[in-house]
């Protein structure tokens, strides 16, 4: 088996050198030709990302393409995704350079994304923003238990993604100073549409993807379109654990003599889907560091799930002091959205735009997380602990056939089993701004574009999270466990259905949670664009204005509470739980407002209509929302602290340098677009979870990190063949860490420096075929760089259409072609405990294992 991984990765190098080399050689190629004979990248190349002359609509002022555009942006068609199925939202962002993706989660969100090697020091997204059609899904990229990529779908209603990395992103929108990453959607100017349907092979899935658009009239149009969704999801769990819908609608009507348009639009999303945070993976060690990866007895961490038919339903103690059997729904957003565009051009050069978004937004979060222990009496073992009192004696199954069973396995979880009920992360967004063009000469104009944001966020939470004990011994359907104080299931009963309290996890810091929010942002904006001959010059200032009103309540000490119902088969009594609740303590009455300044400034040359050059340098703010409660970090009237206020924001500067290219090689058409850039971070941040570390650690995070990189994206494009490679190198630092100057200077944890995604794909027309590469280079598993763990073998996946009949197309998808035991897309977690020297238990986060996929889709 080695010499075969071996010899596979041998054969990737080369295909690796070969892109390289291909691209390099384009790169060098001069020669230019007028943009009227040039067929943009995605013509030439189908499937390609790179259409250099698709008007860029994403953090810019709407008129300038690609190549023309001061700014790192990448377009992915609505065929380049769907060719290898995503999975997850995650695995649509894998697809932009620079984009790094922590897929913990699955297909129901709660990815950690970050770009640039900007670390995600607490989860989810802080620095990014997910739009779609120009408006941000939620205000904050990093709600706890709302993150962004809860909100949005990819489907047939999206025409394409469009990414921007840095510069602009800092004065175009709020929240977001390193990238923006736009949902575009189809709007019926191409009338037609399709109706597909997809099953899993081995695994059960039925997904229905459906849309269809065009003219009513002659200034009229309409899109429509969704998927529904049902089945065990990719983990092929032994219940329903992924079934859902999206629909997403619009319609336009375009005004007299080319004016402007006005279009109305719709979405409703209630899905529910599996969440998979972490997988036990055996990981080989070699002085310390993660070599290799291989399977726990019984566990394989590629279609691992700690969900499962015997903890479907758990018990949690609400606010109001009762107790409440819920269900494990993984995550289910739902959310109800209208809005509309207005764009108007007036005599003189001068028009208006305005976009706005009314949504209603709740769901839940409920789920086992997984934490590995060793059962047996010894460090980190749990016979012979004490657990509410009592010292561990025996430990036995609580539910399934072998309940009252002696649980023999060599290891088990311990950790949270959380619900919570998101009531309300709905939101009113709009944003209006008038644009003005002035032509100086007819080498000279200037192009001013003002504006202002306001975006009203609501974050109001309940938050149940109690520890739990289960099974580790099985790839599905974890048994919660129960600990007595006698052998075999006798003495004194210690948990109550593998539970050994109410709202204690984590530090008992956060298990009774209950806030209610709104966050109201405010921001002027302004940009100028001056095109003097082949140069572009385009600064931009923003100013926000956020404000923050609302409370929350902390967990305070209620007791103890006897829970009878959860007795084993063995004559446990019922076992004496703590219990936390939130009582009537106000933690962190909120009333505040906080303003701060971004700015921007692009400057391109254009050496003709096939190259350009560009740099920029720019500054963006990040405001700390619902992550600052229960930091210290309010006045009694809800002001900010002094601290508070030192920490209530975060600053990313960026400073970028980059080459767009294309040309002929040939009959072969090409694109090459390259940035170099340099960032650096001042990040504040409250991580609860560290209060519960072993030993404990300081939630309060105050570091400095600064970052150095290249990225690079190349496609080629010859008769039906194309291939599009990207590479992004960033060097990251930990400047400075006053909580752990054992840190400082080190590489930040889960951040590879280099990641890279090779596809080529053929296209004949009666057939078609393409295979995707993605992978990445070691990271390390702690920020002191203690341990290093491997990046295991690339991933690869394929697809295959064929088209017996006109406007039909049947097709084959196959993730994880070599059903490989890897690490995700933006390292590979942490080492949990050491068996011996040379093994050890990794908590990571895994890629699915092969999912083969089948397909039948029919367009008109």
């Amino acid at each position: 088996m080695k010499k075969n991984n071996d010899a596979l990765r041998a054969r990737i190098l080369r295909i690796l050198a070969t892109a390289a080399l291909a691209s390099a050689t384009a790169h060098a190629a001069d020669t230019p030709a007028a943009a009227a004979a040039a067929p943009a990248a995605d013509e030439a190349a189908p499937g390609a990302a790179n259409a250099l002359d698709e008007v860029v609509v994403t953090a810019s002022g709407g008129d300038k393409t690609r190549i023309r555009s001061s700014i790192s942006v990448t377009d992915i068609s609505t065929q380049a995704v769907q060719d290898f199925t995503p999975r997850s939202e995650a695995s649509v962002l894998r697809l932009i350079p620079g984009i790094q993706i922590g897929d913990t989660a699955g297909p129901g969100g709660n990815s950690n994304i970050g770009v640039r090697g900007i670390p995600v020091s607490t989860g989810g997204s802080e620095y990014v923003q997910l739009q779609e059609d120009g408006l941000p899904v939620v205000l904050f990229g990093d709600i706890q238990f709302g993150n962004n990529d809860y909100w949005i779908r990819f489907d047939q209603s999206v025409e394409r993604v469009e990414a921007v990395r840095g510069g602009s992103a800092s004065t175009f929108a709020s929240q977001a100073p390193g990238a923006i990453i736009n949902y575009v959607s189809k709007t019926g100017e191409t009338t037609g549409g399709s109706i597909g349907i997809t099953r899993g092979t081995n695994y059960r899935e039925t997904r229905l993807d459906f849309d269809y658009g065009g003219k009513i009239s002659d200034t009229v149009r309409f899109h429509i379109g969704g998927f529904m969704k049902d089945g065990n999801g990719p983990t092929n769990s032994d219940y329903n654990a992924a079934t859902g819908y999206q629909i997403k609608g619009n319609i336009t009507k375009d005004l007299a003599d080319g004016k402007g348009f006005i279009r109305l639009n719709f979405k409703r999303l209630d899905d529910k889907e599996p969440t998979n945070t972490s997988m036990p993976v055996l990981g080989t060690l070699s002085n310390g560091n993660v070599t290799g990866f291989g399977q726990l007895p019984g566990i394989d961490p590629r279609y691992f799930s700690s969900d499962g038919i015997y903890n479907q339903q758990f018990k949690v103690l609400g606010q109001d002091g009762g107790y409440h059997l819920v269900n494990a729904e993984g995550i289910h957003p739902v959310a109800t959205a209208v809005g509309g565009q207005f764009h108007y051009e007036f005599e003189h050069n001068v028009s208006v735009d305005d976009n706005f978004r009314y949504s209603i937004m709740s769901g839940i979060f409920g789920h086992q997380f997984t934490g590995e222990l060793f059962t047996a009496a010894g460090p980190n073992g749990v016979l012979g602990t004490t657990v509410n009192g009592g010292v561990v004696g025996s430990i036995v199954y609580a539910a399934g056939p072998l309940a009252g069973q002696n649980y023999a396995s060599p290891y088990l979880s311990n950790s949270a089993e959380a619900y919570t009920t998101m009531r309300d992360v709905g939101s009113s967004v709009n944003d209006l701004s008038f644009t003005g063009k002035i032509d100086w000469n007819d080498d000279v104009r200037t192009t001013a574009k003002v504006g202002w944001f306001h975006d009203r966020q609501a974050i109001a939470s309940d938050w149940r999270i109690s520890n739990v004990y289960q099974s580790l011994n099985s790839t599905a359907n974890s048994v919660p466990l129960d600990l007595f104080t006698g052998p075999n299931g006798t003495g004194t009963q210690l948990t109550a259905n593998g539970m050994s309290g109410f709202n204690n996890q984590w530090g008992g810091c956060c298990g009774g949670r209950n806030y209610d929010l709104t966050y109201t942002n405010d921001a002027i904006y302004v940009n100028f664009d001056t095109k003097i001959g082949q140069l572009d010059i385009d600064p931009s200032i923003r100013i926000d204005t956020v404000r923050g009103t609302g409370s929350s309540f902390a967990p305070v000490s209620t007791g103890t509470v006897t829970q009878t119902d959860a007795a084993t088969p063995t004559g446990g009594t019922g076992a004496v739980l703590p219990t936390l609740n939130t009582g009537n303590k106000t933690a962190d009455l909120v009333n505040y407002s906080k303003r701060y300044t971004s700015w921007s400034v692009g400057a391109l040359y254009a050496f003709s209509n096939d190259t350009s050059v560009f740099a920029r340098a720019s500054r963006g703010g990040r405001f700390n929302a619902d992550r600052l409660l229960y930091g210290g970090d309010f006045n009694a009237d809800g002001s900010l602290s002094q601290h508070g206020d030192a920490v209530a924001l975060n600053f990313l500067t960026q400073q970028e340098l980059g080459v767009k290219n294309r040309g002929n090689i040939g009959d072969a058409r090409y694109t090459v677009e390259a940035t170099v850039f340099h960032t650096k971070l001042t990040e504040n941040n409250y991580d609860f979870t560290l209060a519960s570390k072993n030993p404990p650690q300081d939630p309060n995070i105050s570091a400095a990190y600064r970052g150095q990189g290249l990225e690079f994206t190349g496609s080629l494009g010859w008769r039906g063949f194309a291939l599009v490679t990207d590479i992004t190198y960033s060097d990251s630092k930990i400047v400075s860490n006053p909580g752990n100057a054992a840190t400082e200077g080190k590489q930040p944890h889960n951040l590879p420096r280099i990641l890279y995604r090779i596809s080529p794909t053929y296209d004949q027309g009666l057939f078609a075929v393409g295979l995707s590469i993605t992978g990445h280079n070691a990271s390390y598993a702690d920020d002191t760089n203690n341990v290093k763990v491997a990046a295991g073998d690339p991933l690869l996946s394929l697809f295959a259409k064929v088209r017996p009949l006109e406007n039909l197309e049947v097709g084959l998808n196959v993730s994880n072609v070599l059903n490989s035991i890897t690490t995700g897309g933006n390292g590979g977690g942490s080492l949990q405990q050491t068996i011996s020297p040379t093994q050890g238990i990794l908590d990571g986060s895994i890629p699915y294992g092969r999912l083969v996929d089948v397909s039948v889709r029919y367009k008109f």
